[in-house]
């Protein structure tokens, strides 16, 4: 939709920069997210900031650690909120990554570092793991009975050209509705308006009939991560009764075309005749990713 090449890495730290408009094109842009790792015999298990109760203080003091320990190396950290680290280097891009919400829950040796630069970056987070044990934010954090930040995962990195008219122009000019900042990077890449929603009528109230419109909704995107099936449960009937329905139902009465994308590499085709029947002869599981 957004003209990128789609058979290479997805660069959403630099997506992440562009949409709060701090990204450079000097150097390589990588997410390095504060985590803790639950150590045990043979695995550790990641689990992000949610739940960790970071201040901005604390992860200020934390990313002025990590700038002033990694400046010998090139590396330079950067935060744009409390949870959201990146880190920027001028070589070692050549490795695959896991996006974070992948590895939440999951014992982290199945999703380290890949590729040529692999090693690099396995020291690389061996060392943030020993740098942040020692760190006295976390002492003043286990003093108050709180996990600490041993770990910074990496991932998202991947090159973003501004410059790349062709590929914009391969796609379709849209208005887009969502909150992500991924996808707010991505209407800035594009030079497209991108509009904050937090309910449907303001959604429908500022529809530009004249042009192709995205509405991204990521609500379930969180309790997806952490397996949480209730909450996800709970989640998807807000979702249902608070943005599909009254959505579906104003552009069904519109005549507005619809197509919904559950980004799994299907495209379905909604009118007032197949509403909410998307797994009509399907098993769910193929729209469900497991892991053991």
């Amino acid at each position: 939709m957004f003209g990128l090449d789609d058979t290479r890495p997805l660069p959403a730290a630099a997506l992440s920069l562009l949409a709060c408009g701090r990204y450079s094109e000097q150097g390589h842009w990588f997410r390095a997210d504060p985590v803790y790792l639950q150590a045990d015999m043979d695995h550790a298990i990641l689990r992000d900031s949610h739940g960790l109760d970071l201040t901005l203080e604390e992860s200020t003091a934390l990313i002025e650690a990590l700038n002033a320990h990694f400046q010998q190396d090139g590396i330079r950290f950067l935060m744009t909120d409390k949870d959201s680290w990146f880190l920027n280097i001028a070589d070692h891009e050549r490795v695959t990554t896991t996006p974070l919400h992948e590895v939440i829950g999951r014992n982290v040796y199945a999703f380290m570092p890949q590729g040529e630069d692999a090693l690099y970056w396995k020291k690389f987070m061996n060392e943030v793991q020993m740098l942040l044990h020692s760190s006295a934010v976390n002492e003043q954090r286990e003093q108050a009975d709180k996990l600490p930040v041993n770990g910074a995962w990496l991932w998202g990195g991947g090159a973003l050209s501004l410059n790349a008219e062709a590929d914009k122009n391969n796609s379709q000019a849209m208005e887009i509705f969502g909150r992500h900042a991924m996808v707010q990077g991505l209407a800035v890449l594009n030079q497209w308006q991108c509009h904050s929603v937090t309910h449907a009528d303001e959604f429908m109230a500022g529809f530009p009939a004249a042009s192709n419109s995205l509405l991204v909704l990521d609500d379930l995107f969180e309790m997806t991560s952490y397996g949480d099936v209730m909450a996800w449960q709970s989640s998807l009937h807000e979702l249902y009764s608070q943005w599909l329905e009254p959505v579906l139902n104003w552009a069904m009465k519109k005549k507005i075309k619809v197509n919904l994308y559950p980004c799994n590499g299907v495209c379905y085709q909604i009118s007032p005749y197949n509403k909410f029947r998307l797994f009509r002869n399907k098993h769910i599981s193929n729209y469900i990713h497991t892991y053991e």
